[in-house]
């Protein structure tokens, strides 16, 4: 029975850690300025092969111009050079940004509630049954 607990409770963690990602992001998102981003070139590199990482670059608000690499690679590549998208930055600190689309900014807060709800199903489940059923 003690093994319910333990699943319960790390449901539980991940549940608050999903809603902790949740309450960051929308708070990037509210703070955040959105820009459009060019593609100037293509970081070359190996990782099981050949991959091509894009390079954006945009203007601040405030006329600075940033560089951001995506953290990941493709191949073929998935930018073309010339290729524009729309960036959401921080701006007190435009490094740290992010691609805006619903995937790329909600990616931890959807890991860690797919972590988390399982684990709550199992672990309240078996609580239930004992309560209910058995």
């Amino acid at each position: 029975m003690w093994q319910y607990y333990l699943i319960s409770g790390l449901g539980l963690v991940f549940l608050l850690s999903a809603i902790f990602s949740f309450r960051n992001t929308m708070l990037f998102l509210k703070n955040g300025n959105k820009a459009t981003a060019t593609v100037i070139g293509l970081h070359r590199y190996e990782s099981d092969g050949e991959v091509f990482a894009p390079i954006f670059t945009f203007q601040t608000k405030d006329n600075r111009l940033v560089t951001y690499e995506l953290a990941e690679g493709t191949d073929p590549p998935a930018w073309k050079i010339g290729e524009t998208a729309t960036v959401i930055y921080n701006p007190s600190d435009p490094s740290e940004v992010s691609l805006y689309s619903y995937f790329r900014v909600f990616i931890w807060t959807l890991v860690l509630l797919s972590i988390a709800l399982p684990l709550l199903v199992i672990g309240g489940g078996y609580f239930i049954a004992v309560r209910f059923i058995l």
